[in-house]
């Protein structure tokens, strides 16, 4: 009878055993959010007497889920002169905003940076050079 007992009591462990080893692993997400930018482009200049603002367009994509986008312009010396972020939580993401430059007596140079990175720390980042003219 005992036989009996312990040949069920392995049965039943073998079968839970190979029913839990059928579970799909969980696959961790290891792709790069994207950053599409459509403005400015690199080495565009900017004419505030055509424009009064530089217009900021860009989407950033993510094949899970986004968790932060960043927005950071500095001039040619280092400053930073703009920022924008934003806690995303979702697949997509579309930012148009202006930069309005101030004290701008020549051509300035100014560098974008994007940053984008989802919950599994993946990160992208993009980073144009543009100038403002008066």
């Amino acid at each position: 009878m005992q036989n009996k007992i312990f040949i069920a009591a392995i049965a039943a462990t073998i079968a839970i055993a190979s029913i839990s080893s059928c579970k799909k692993d969980e696959v961790k997400d290891t792709e790069q959010p994207v950053i599409t930018l459509n403005e400015p482009m690199m080495n565009d200049t900017i004419s505030l007497a055509v424009e009064d603002s530089v217009h900021i367009q860009f989407s950033a994509s993510d094949n899970d889920e986004l968790h932060d986008v960043a927005v950071n312009i500095t001039n040619a010396g280092g400053t930073n002169v703009y920022t924008n972020s934003a806690d995303v939580d979702a697949k997509t993401y579309s930012f148009h905003q202006h930069f309005h430059p101030t004290g701008i007596i020549g051509v300035t140079q100014f560098t974008l940076k994007i940053d984008a990175s989802d919950h599994n720390a993946n990160a992208d980042s993009k980073t144009v050079t543009f100038y403002v003219k008066p």
